[in-house]
């Protein structure tokens, strides 16, 4: 009898997890850690970060919550962090959809950070954890059915328990046996939609809180003797079949570790986004006068990275939230010809008085088109037509000096750039370190 979809899961992960780690699979763990913790801190004092932050902040114990003094139980400093991680729209990402596991920094880190620090692991062990958590969603995104997208569930809620479940099985020193009982108790909390995105509220935020506290439970779970069901990915009652309604694909050999893969967001904007970002302000002649905006068309392909069907991306003002402004491809256009600070998600936090982006995004009309590049067409008051077309895809892709110069500007804006600039040493040196107790001390501050 063959094993499984958790057991196959598991004894790959397993191997993964195995130290040493290939040269390119550590330095992307420590890009993507380092970025992560940076958008962590710009976003720990934003609406929805201070909300969770108080909804768990009697559960005590001695793990960190990112730019705060005080310390927390390992599941609700992971919860916290989690939504702090996902409140700038700034995170890594995937393609769209559900491969790679759409946003796994913000549910994969602040599990993995969590667990580690309780657990007194080392550096190299974080990073191995890291490598394992990104690794399982990124598979699973590549097998699991599209038609749970299509379905209109969300990938961060659904593929996020699993990914942080598998990061905190590898600190916990699971067996392949209770990695696998791991990934099978995670995919039983799978859950999230978007209407969120619509409404502008906070539910999308939260659903990486859920996820990296859910996974890390589910690990806890199995370390202690858990069972689980070897088929709750593919079997007929599983997940694949109860949120796609058709079984997955084979497990495949994957295309290079997953951690290594995943793009980087630079503007605080919905990933759908960041071309057409890209485009206006690199190849347009920005800030425009918004008087002299007469109309706007953007041309997006419908492909996962352009297109405008995701929840919020194409609706129309007003936009009453910072989390409608960062989703609508029309505001986050209009900001950007506008010259705004769009890099910058206390920006769109504060843009509910920006009545020139708004009344720019009123004019703006968007257009999906089967294939080609992003196209942007500003015809101003005169007639005169300003024009930018081109593939903007390599703004998500930057490399590690950019990484940490972004790092040190918004970790600096919370720790001070002195402080930024220990962390960013620490994270470039992590494999050496013996517990992470000196990086999790780096990270808190001495008052809210």
């Amino acid at each position: 009898m063959e094993p499984g979809l958790s057991a196959s899961l598991a004894g790959r992960l397993a191997d993964l997890g195995r130290p040493p780690l290939a040269a390119a699979a550590r330095e992307a763990a420590k890009d993507r850690l380092l970025h992560g913790i940076g958008v962590t801190l710009t976003s720990c004092q934003f609406p929805a970060a201070v909300v969770a932050w108080r909804g768990v902040r009697s559960e005590s114990g001695g793990c960190t919550v990112l730019g705060r003094p005080a310390q927390l139980a390992p599941e609700a400093a992971a919860f916290a962090n989690a939504v702090a991680a996902h409140s700038s729209l700034q995170e890594d990402c995937g393609p769209g959809g559900l491969r790679d596991g759409s946003h796994p920094g913000t549910y994969v880190i602040p599990a993995a950070m969590a667990a580690a620090e309780a657990a007194g692991a080392s550096g190299a062990q974080l990073l191995a954890a890291l490598v394992v958590g990104y690794e399982a969603v990124g598979l699973l995104g590549e097998i699991a059915p599209p038609s749970i997208v299509a379905r209109r569930f969300r990938p961060v809620g659904i593929l996020g328990p699993i990914g942080a479940a598998a990061a905190a099985a590898a600190l916990l020193d699971c067996s392949p046996a209770q990695l696998a009982a791991a990934l099978s108790i995670a995919a039983n909390t799978a859950a999230g939609f978007g209407q969120g995105f619509v409404a502008g509220s906070m539910e999308p935020y939260l659903h990486a809180g859920f996820a990296a506290r859910n996974g890390m439970l589910a690990a806890r779970l199995a370390a202690e003797g858990a069972s689980a069901a070897p088929d709750a990915f593919e079997g007929p009652f599983g997940l694949f079949q109860t949120y796609g309604g058709t079984a997955g694909q084979p497990l495949t050999a994957g295309s290079g570790p997953a951690i290594g893969r995943l793009g980087t967001k630079r503007y605080a904007a919905c990933l759908q986004n960041q071309e057409t970002i890209a485009l206006i302000i690199g190849d347009l002649p920005v800030p425009v006068d918004a008087a002299r905006i007469s109309h706007v068309r953007v041309f997006r392909p419908s492909t996962p990275g352009n297109g405008t069907a995701s929840p919020g991306v194409g609706s129309s003002p007003p936009f009453g939230t910072m989390l409608q402004r960062q989703m609508s491809a029309r505001f986050t256009a209009a900001a950007a010809l506008l010259g705004r600070p769009v890099d910058d998600a206390r920006y769109f936090e504060s843009a509910a008085g920006d009545d020139a982006a708004a009344a720019v995004a009123s004019r703006v009309e968007l257009i999906s088109t089967g294939d080609g590049p992003v196209r942007v067409e500003v015809t101003l008051a005169g007639g005169e037509v300003l024009v930018a077309e081109g593939d903007r895809s390599g703004v998500l892709r930057p490399g590690p000096a950019e990484i940490r110069a972004r790092f040190r500007a918004r970790a600096g804006s919370v720790l001070g750039p002195a402080a930024a600039d220990d962390v960013a040493r620490i994270v470039g040196q992590l494999e050496t370190e013996r517990d992470i107790t000196r990086l999790m001390g780096a990270l808190r501050t001495a008052q809210d």
